[in-house]
């Protein structure tokens, strides 16, 4: 009987399980298949790319939110601008009113000087964590050069009083004009002569351009030409005009519509605006951690009162009164354009996070189905491992019995 071979046997076994055994008491205590990269070489490696775009993932989450809680403070910021912008309006109104005294217009005045000093204000202070947001610094938007707010009603033959077709650049300001407000007015028709008499008023929203100017001008019937001006071409206009009653530099060039009787009584306004301004700088990046170089944008256009067009808003007569509240207006308009749009992009944000959760939950759980321990299935083998150990144990010192008692049973019949 080869006690002996059998002892081997027992041996080697219990060898082997008893490294099973560590390792199931290592991935017990810890949690993970995985410990090691001898445990699943290629698994860890697997593993650790996945773990690698969770983090980035939930990195970028945070980013995204970080974002989201800027725009939230750039949108009350122009929340209150807008509540701002409300109140100049009323004082406008109440201030094209001929039934106050000239010191109750100057208290409106006063007032709307200083709600302009807030709107600035807001614009320059407003931050999140150190970072200026309704500077323009955070905006990638051009500022534009030139602006005109022109309301002009349609006239009888269908045209406009200011005419655009002939030259898209008209009306052209020159870039240093002054801001003004110009009212263009068909007021008779003289069958004598057959032309169309018209008034050219342009007034300004700042106060050293002076007195209005006005300038009378006679149109032949059916024609878009003012007696004694050259006919409309791309780049010479039909209406040229200077300040300071034709003295000073140009501040306003444009083509006229053709004109007819039936135009008497209409009458066309041209506002201009200031050219805009932001301080250096372009849209905010926030990497969304999803891959290498995947960012979102964060675009938050400049508040300044330059911008808004309401830099300077002067109570005075009906055509300044009429040019500040158009300016508050288009001020309203833009500002409630700037804040859909930071709704958007919030939206947007708020769905990026949404979709890097769901990422990296998923991610996450591939990662885990590599990694982690099926705790029950180690249970029951570290259980096996147990049990044949002790077998095997049991079995190697029953096998030392019996080769013990058979050497003394072979020296007994020896000596016999």
């Amino acid at each position: 009987m080869d006690v002996r071979g059998l002892s081997d046997l027992a041996l080697s076994a219990g060898l082997k399980t008893q490294n099973n055994l560590a390792s199931d008491t290592s991935r017990l205590a810890s949690g993970l298949r995985v410990n090691t990269a001898a445990d699943d070489p290629s698994g860890l490696a697997i593993a650790e790319s996945l773990a690698s775009r969770v983090a980035g993932l939930d990195q970028g989450v945070h980013e995204l939110q970080n974002a989201s809680n800027a725009l939230t403070v750039a949108e009350g910021a122009m929340s209150t601008i807008s509540q701002i912008l409300q109140r100049m309006r009323t004082l406008v109104v109440e201030g094209r009113s001929d039934l106050i005294s000239t010191s109750d217009r100057n208290d409106l005045q006063s007032e709307l000087s200083q709600l302009r000093l807030e709107i600035d204000r807001i614009a320059q202070n407003t931050s999140f964590n150190g970072r200026a947001l309704l500077d323009g610094s955070a905006s990638s938007q051009l500022p534009l050069s030139s602006r005109q707010l022109m309301i002009n009603p349609s006239l009888a033959g269908g045209g406009t009083l200011i005419d655009t077709i002939i030259d898209p650049l008209s009306p052209y300001i020159p870039a240093n004009a002054p801001q003004f407000a110009n009212l263009l007015t068909v007021d008779s028709y003289d069958p004598v002569s057959n032309t169309i008499g018209i008034t050219v008023t342009i007034g300004s929203q700042e106060t050293s351009f002076g007195s209005d100017q006005i300038v009378p001008l006679a149109v032949p019937n059916g024609s878009d030409t003012p007696v004694g001006l050259t006919p409309p071409a791309p780049g010479a206009p039909t209406f040229l005009q200077n300040s300071q009653n034709g003295g000073g530099p140009q501040v306003l060039a444009f083509n006229m519509g053709v004109l007819t009787p039936g135009d008497v009584g209409k009458s066309a306004l041209i506002v201009s605006l200031p050219a805009q301004f932001k301080a250096p700088g372009a849209a905010l990046q926030v990497n969304s951690g999803d891959a290498e170089g995947a960012v979102t944008s964060v675009d938050i256009a400049a508040m300044s009162t330059v911008n808004l067009g309401v830099n300077e808003v002067i109570l005075g007569n009906d055509l300044q009164n009429q040019a500040a509240e158009y300016r508050i207006d288009y001020a309203l308009t833009t500002v409630g354009g700037a804040r859909a749009t930071i709704g958007a992009q919030t939206v947007a944000l708020q769905d990026a996070a949404n979709a890097g959760n769901t990422t990296s939950v998923n991610t996450q759980a591939a990662e885990s189905a590599i990694r982690d321990l099926n705790v029950g299935s180690a249970v029951t083998t570290f259980t096996r491992d147990q049990l044949q150990n002790q077998f095997q144990q049991r079995l190697v010192a029953d096998a030392n019995k019996l080769s013990h008692i058979y050497a003394t049973l072979v020296a007994d019949a020896i000596v016999r």
